[in-house]
């Protein structure tokens, strides 16, 4: 039976994998209105994902997107496992690093540059999205703003960012969207190790190029542990070509709920724009729901193999 993690999920001696906390770099001279003057609104996922339809290869599923892994949200055959599907993949600690490689991604990739970023952090109970190698005070941890995350990616090429990150709406609250605010009583705040970056006091959101959008509901993001053994021998063989060799029947990968809603097409994720939710959630997929899910994302990777 396949291992779930819940991403940013607090429960018991688990809380120390998924932790986080804050130590900012530099705070702006000056600080912006922090007033968020749209409400929330619905946004078709085929606006968000685009996407050939039907996929023809494995290697064009990723066509035009990216996804950024917090490293202790991972598998150590990611990399290659996503790379092998057409995606551009970053992992790494540093919010700083991993919009760098952004950057150098898409100035290097003209003909095939990121469209749309899904990422996968730690949502810090809605307070900040946050990197991090592990829970430990002292682990390579670094958190970012929403609003920060537009500036930065701003003339990159990249339209949508789509933020898998647990109670993902509580981001979007206006002391929280523009500026990363410790929260004393959120103990998933740690030491921010590796810095944080806020927005711009004169940065306006809702003059971004980058449209950033989000899991309607208030909502654990569920990422699934999956064993390639349960893929067919052709679809591990094509990976493995793909992935320069480095997938093999017992490699192991981190697949988020989220991108495999977008890549079924599946019309029980509905994305918004804007708005803020305010209280914390546990609500979750129910388990026969994200099984079936897993199977048919298993399927789709199977039928797009050479010999599927």
């Amino acid at each position: 039976m396949r291992t779930l993690i819940i991403a940013a999920l607090v429960l018991g001696s688990g809380a120390a994998r998924l932790s986080l906390s804050q130590s900012p770099r530099k705070a702006p001279a000056k600080r912006a209105a922090t007033s968020q003057p749209q409400t929330a609104r619905s946004i078709a996922n085929q606006e968000v994902w685009h996407a050939h339809s039907p996929y023809l290869t494995l290697d064009e599923i990723g066509s035009g997107k990216g996804i950024v892994f917090s490293p202790d949200l991972s598998e150590p055959a990611n990399r290659a496992f996503y790379r092998a599907l057409g995606f551009a993949y970053f992992e790494d600690p540093d919010w700083h690093v991993v919009i760098d490689q952004i950057k150098t991604h898409n100035a290097n990739h003209p003909r095939n540059r990121i469209q749309t970023l899904l990422v996968l952090s730690h949502g810090t109970n809605g307070d900040a999205l946050k990197l991090q190698t592990g829970s430990q005070p002292d682990a390579p941890r670094s958190y970012i703003a929403p609003a920060a995350l537009q500036e930065q990616l701003e003339q990159t090429g990249i339209r949508f960012c789509l933020l898998a990150a647990c109670n993902a709406g509580r981001l979007f609250r206006p002391e929280n969207y523009r500026n990363v605010r410790a929260d004393t009583g959120n103990r998933l705040f740690e030491p921010a190790t590796l810095g944080v970056i806020n927005a711009s006091a004169d940065f306006s959101p809702e003059k971004s190029s980058i449209t950033i959008a989000r899991r309607a509901e208030s909502h654990l993001e569920v990422i699934d542990i999956c064993s390639l053994s349960e893929l067919s021998p052709e679809a591990i063989a094509e990976l493995s070509q793909n992935g320069d060799g480095h997938l093999t029947a017992s490699s192991r990968i981190a697949v988020p709920e989220m991108l495999i809603q977008l890549l079924l097409k599946d019309d029980q994720l509905r994305l918004v724009l804007w708005g803020a939710e305010i209280e914390k959630s546990s609500a979750e997929t129910a388990e026969k729901a994200r099984e079936r899910l897993i199977i048919q994302f298993l399927e789709l990777v199977d039928s797009l193999s050479g010999e599927g």
